[in-house]
């Protein structure tokens, strides 16, 4: 089975979903869409667009990614890019045909992760062939908390999210920062706790067609 994984930027992949995706790997096939360059609203130097690409390269190899995709929109400027991002993203379920899709979480302040949210709706309506899109979480400051409605088990995954996220050297903060790997653990452990695992990945089910 082909999913596709929508990643507003390079290491949302990994944060919200880097153990489910290890996972999922070993019996589907993985295709990552990540829509931003996501470097330019935070480095002057153009030089880190490549060094954010190379990083997810590296991290996708471990995660288990059959195919990565960089649609290289401005970062932060998303929002502006509403109808670009949508017929992508049209191209890319129209040429792989994933069944499930991964994305954004829709309770977010991030902008861009709003736009992605977005975009995954207008682009995976039921004439897609898509039947299944679930949001994965990313920690940080958010319009209302992260509700979980399915939880997987990533004990056995979970060293290569953190493998994965290492990659990511500018990214990676001191604790208690979200992007700590304190703070990635304690999720985990929290996400497990509240269904009865050590270590869980949570998601929110946004819609799923029987057929």
């Amino acid at each position: 089975m082909n999913i596709l994984v929508i990643s507003p930027h390079p290491d949302d992949e990994v944060l919200g979903m880097g153990g489910t995706i290890k996972k999922l790997s070993k019996k589907n096939r993985i295709i990552l869409c990540v829509v931003s360059e996501g470097a330019t609203a935070q480095y002057k130097d153009k030089k880190m667009i490549q060094v954010r690409k190379n990083a997810c390269k590296k991290c996708s190899k471990i995660l288990g990614i059959s195919k990565t995709i960089f649609l290289d929109f401005p970062d932060m400027r998303l929002n502006l890019s509403h109808l670009d991002i949508n017929k992508k993203l049209e191209e890319i379920i129209k040429k792989f045909k994933p069944e499930v899709v991964y994305t954004a979480p829709r309770n977010d302040l991030n902008l861009d992760h709003q736009s992605v949210f977005d975009s995954t709706l207008v682009t995976c309506r039921p004439k897609s062939g898509v039947k299944k899109i679930l949001c994965y979480e990313l920690q940080g400051r958010t319009k209302t908390p992260f509700r979980p409605n399915i939880f997987e088990n990533i004990e056995n995954e979970f060293v290569f999210k953190i493998k994965g996220f290492k990659m990511y050297k500018s990214e990676i903060e001191e604790f208690p920062n979200a992007r700590s790997i304190t703070a990635i653990e304690n999720l985990a452990v929290l996400r497990g706790i509240e269904v009865g695992l050590k270590k869980a990945e949570g998601f929110e089910l946004i819609q799923k067609i029987n057929k």
